[in-house]
């Protein structure tokens, strides 16, 4: 397929796209003119999730949140596990 049979597939694709999809395929395109490595499959993420992760984590660094010990010990008293 010619560079330029591909551009023409690509936005043909791209203008039939939901909502959804554009803004996934918006947080991999910034990601891929970038550089940015993908080690981890963060590009992979849909911009929805990887808002919610960066929100979450700036939770947790506010001290907001529980640990996984304590949702351990607390899952363990309330259906009295052992372990």
């Amino acid at each position: 397929m010619t560079g330029a049979a591909i551009k023409m597939e690509l936005h043909d694709r791209i203008e039939h796209a939901d909502e959804k999809q554009i803004k996934e395929l918006y947080g991999l395109m910034l990601n891929y003119f970038n550089g940015q490595d993908d080690d981890e499959g963060w590009g992979t993420l849909s911009l929805y999730h990887q808002e919610r992760l960066k929100q979450s984590i700036k939770e947790a660094d506010a001290g907001l949140g529980t640990s996984a010990n304590e949702i351990i010990k607390q899952s363990r008293e309330k259906y009295g596990l052992n372990g």
